[in-house]
């Protein structure tokens, strides 16, 4: 064999033993992570996505028959002034963020802001549990008022707005 056979030969089998021993390496490309579902008892669950967080900053509100009620500050409630326990709260959407850090799912019947899970709502005295609502949450008293929802806006409910006139009251 020439000497040129002998270099073309041995260039070969230096090309087969570096391709044998791993000398000539593929780009490695790292598998994105997965996304995960995340279930706490009482809410939706939640699908957290690696490498993304969302915050929400939530206006203070209860769900109840399919309604949306809001409450914009704090309202001197007493216990004579309540009625009959009507739910108790299935998932606090402010913890369930904290927890996540994902973006939620539209809230569910008898999810609140704040109001921590297994907590009670309660009716209103002179009020149809239709318009106004009441519970406690960081030591104090909320009034929530249901509210019609549009693409728009949330808009206070008429009926929320004026107490109906108590039996008590006489006219004439």
């Amino acid at each position: 064999m020439s000497r040129s056979g002998q270099l073309v030969a041995s260039g070969s089998v230096l090309v087969v033993v570096a391709v044998l021993s791993g000398c000539v390496r593929q780009a490695w490309v790292p598998a994105a992570p997965a996304a995960s579902t995340t279930a706490v008892a009482g809410c939706p669950p939640v699908v957290v996505k690696p490498g993304q967080g969302v915050a929400i900053d939530y206006t203070d509100f209860v769900v109840h028959n399919g309604v949306t009620y809001l409450s914009g500050r704090p309202q001197t409630v007493t216990p004579s002034q309540l009625g009959p326990e009507l739910f108790r709260v299935s998932c606090t959407f402010s913890e369930l963020n904290d927890l996540t850090h994902a973006q939620l799912p539209d809230p569910t019947e008898h999810s609140a802001a704040f109001i921590p899970a297994q907590s009670p709502v309660f009716e209103l005295k002179n009020w149809p549990a239709t318009c106004r609502l009441a519970a406690q949450h960081h030591g104090t008293w909320h009034v929530y008022i249901a509210t019609s929802d549009t693409a728009e806006a949330a808009m206070y409910k008429e009926c929320g707005l004026e107490p109906e006139p108590s039996a008590s009251s006489s006219t004439g």
